[in-house]
């Protein structure tokens, strides 16, 4: 699913990292690694997005005898972009991981950063961008706050749907 909007995808996925399938990428050792730095920056970021300026300055963390150019990071994110591993969000000038990543990193992300990845209360799924109650911490989708909104009865007072805590209209 696409946490950006809510759209459902289905897609075969190919789960076995083997020298064949290692093959199969038109990206570079390097580009991984920039595209690694940029996942774990939207994971631990709160709100689960990057700030393009600083998906950019990334490209100078990578290891000195292997740097990257701002033209090639901009290639690539653009690439990244037309491919669905990530949204770029231009009204936030931020970028958030795509479906394509969401369904093809699923397993990496749960095993590498589980312990900084919730599941929406609402949809049960892995829940990166999101919003989050300030009370209970709980995380849902914009998109499942959004429908769950719509189907409340009363719109006067918005409460989280896991503790009932008293949201601002933000």
């Amino acid at each position: 699913m696409c946490e950006h909007t809510g759209t459902s995808y289905y897609c075969f996925v190919n789960n076995q990292e083997d020298e064949i399938s290692k093959l199969c990428s038109n990206y570079s050792p390097l580009d991984f690694a920039y595209f690694r730095k940029i996942l774990e920056q939207m994971i631990l970021s709160d709100q689960g997005c990057i700030q393009s300026t600083d998906s950019l300055t990334l490209c100078n963390t990578l290891p000195e005898q292997k740097r990257m150019t701002f033209t090639h990071a901009k290639v690539l994110l653009r690439g990244w972009c037309n491919e669905h591993w990530l949204i770029e969000d231009r009204r936030n000038n931020s970028f958030q991981l795509g479906p394509r990543a969401l369904i093809e990193l699923g397993q990496y992300i749960q095993s590498v950063y589980g312990e900084h990845i919730s599941n929406c209360v609402l949809c049960r799924t892995m829940c990166i961008y999101g919003v989050r109650c300030e009370e209970c911490n709980t995380k849902l989708h914009y998109h499942c706050k959004k429908n769950y909104i719509s189907k409340m009865k009363d719109l006067s007072i918005l409460k989280c749907p896991d503790c009932k805590a008293e949201w601002s209209r933000e």
